[in-house]
């Protein structure tokens, strides 16, 4: 992108600033036609308990919110939040795995054995791109950043769970890659958190940190490059020179 060209436009960042950056507003509900069945009203307050306590945790960390906090938003007693959740820790590790089951609905849409590996990686980076836009995202990277060292320290590692889950999935991708000859033979569990960590730094940078306003980058621009990057890298073959090609600085036999 040269000095004239405009960065490509990414939806939902055309809102005012406090829209993008609030991520203690919990999303308006719909209203739903005809008469609510138990179950529905069951899968509502469940749903409804861990918008709010991401919500909380997100604004005041996961120390910060209390349990009674999370009960009175929702508009019940703590006695019925405890009905769906025993504790704290079980409503943050419920959060992990809804934000890891829409994870993975996404990856997996992203599997197709016709698709070539400079293909299969654009998918996962633009995906995971646009995914950084959801609000439920922007919160729990936001908590993971805010929570995360604290909560290491104390011995439970949530958040490291939603790294290795992500990471994993894409591994998966890469094995089958490698399977059907478009990936060269490499260690796919490294590769997968080498091609994961900078898309999440560039996501972080963009839409957590605020670098969309103050240092704005390009996210095509970026993808084209970290694909490009990584699909000579990850191309099947060793590494080494074609036959009939020296290597720079050497001198062919005889001579």
């Amino acid at each position: 992108m040269t000095p004239h060209e405009a960065p490509t436009p990414i939806a939902g960042l055309d809102r005012p600033v406090k829209q993008v950056f609030d991520w203690a507003v919990p999303a308006g509900r719909t209203k739903r036609d005809g008469p609510e069945t138990a179950d529905t009203a069951h899968g509502r307050r469940h749903e409804g308990i861990l918008d709010s306590a991401l919500d909380l945790f997100a604004d005041r960390g996961f120390h910060g919110a209390s349990v009674r906090e999370i009960a009175q938003r929702v508009g019940v007693n703590e006695a019925t939040l405890y009905h769906y959740f025993p504790s704290k820790a079980a409503i943050l590790d419920a959060i992990i795995d809804q934000v890891l089951a829409e994870r993975r609905e996404m990856l997996e849409g992203f599997v197709d054995p016709r698709a070539s590996l400079p293909t299969t990686l654009r998918r996962i980076a633009s995906g995971v791109l646009d995914r950084s836009l959801a609000p439920r995202e922007r919160r729990i990277v936001c908590l993971m950043m805010i929570e995360g060292p604290r909560l290491a320290v104390e011995g439970r590692y949530p958040f490291l769970r939603l790294i290795g889950e992500s990471t994993r999935r894409v591994r998966e991708m890469f094995d089958r890659l490698i399977a059907d000859g478009k990936m060269r033979r490499i260690d796919t569990r490294l590769a997968s958190l080498e091609f994961m960590a900078p898309i999440m730094i560039f996501a972080q940078h963009q839409h957590v940190l605020g670098g969309v306003l103050e240092d704005p980058l390009d996210p095509a621009t970026f993808v084209r490059s970290h694909v490009d990057l990584f699909a000579r890298a990850f191309a099947p073959g060793d590494g080494r020179p074609r036959s009939g090609t020296p290597p720079r600085g050497r001198r062919k036999a005889g001579r």
